[in-house]
């Protein structure tokens, strides 16, 4: 099941909030070990105070399995503030039609959650549940920073995507800043994968 989280209903969903803070710690701190802000065994940082939504998967019992950020990147944000100079021209990529996903994190426990072909369930119905989000609220595009494996997973999808920018990271791997197209087309070629590695 899937849970959008905005600043109008974010007072009513504190304690699944938490447990994707639980998750975010669990993965970016203890297995990353990026430079992250943790707070006992919560990762959260500044942009979790700004306006944003969380997008959640939950279990039949309403545990959270993963989820991610979004927010407008007429704010700032996390791309912008970061790594920015990963892009040759900032203007054209920040604006009102386009949104940043950050934090992305599944449990540890359900990484293995998979469909028969080996493709997690978890993150296919996140990425689906973000671009239907996205088109509801009149987004064009989703950009985020992220590992180029990343690429190749939406490549697999055929959902159209371009490289805006890349560097290579302390720990001497690239990465790269992407930005992946929302419209009903998108959504329709994952929508058509999501049928096509459930039925295995």
């Amino acid at each position: 099941m899937i849970l959008i989280i905005t600043p109008e209903n974010k007072h009513s969903h504190l304690n699944k909030i938490e447990q994707y803070f639980r998750i975010r710690k669990q993965i970016f701190s203890d297995r990353l070990k990026w430079d992250v802000e943790v707070d006992g065994d919560l990762e959260y940082d500044k942009y979790d105070f700004m306006p944003n939504q969380y997008i959640l998967s939950l279990d039949d019992t309403g545990t959270v399995l993963g989820g991610l950020r979004q927010m407008r990147t007429t704010y700032p944000t996390l791309t912008f503030e970061k790594f920015s100079d990963m892009i040759a021209d900032p203007a054209s990529v920040f604006g009102p039609d386009t949104w940043e996903t950050t934090r992305f994190a599944i449990r540890p426990e359900d990484k293995d959650i998979r469909f028969a072909s080996g493709v997690n369930r978890v993150a296919i119905e996140l990425c689906a549940a973000s671009l239907k989000a996205g088109l509801e609220s009149g987004v064009r595009r989703h950009i985020a920073v992220c590992e180029e494996r990343v690429i190749r997973l939406t490549k697999a999808f055929a959902i159209p995507c371009e490289t805006l920018g890349r560097k290579t990271s302390p720990e001497g791997g690239d990465i790269l800043c992407v930005g992946w197209q929302v419209s009903e087309e998108s959504l329709s070629r994952l929508d058509w994968a999501h049928r096509q590695y459930a039925a295995g």
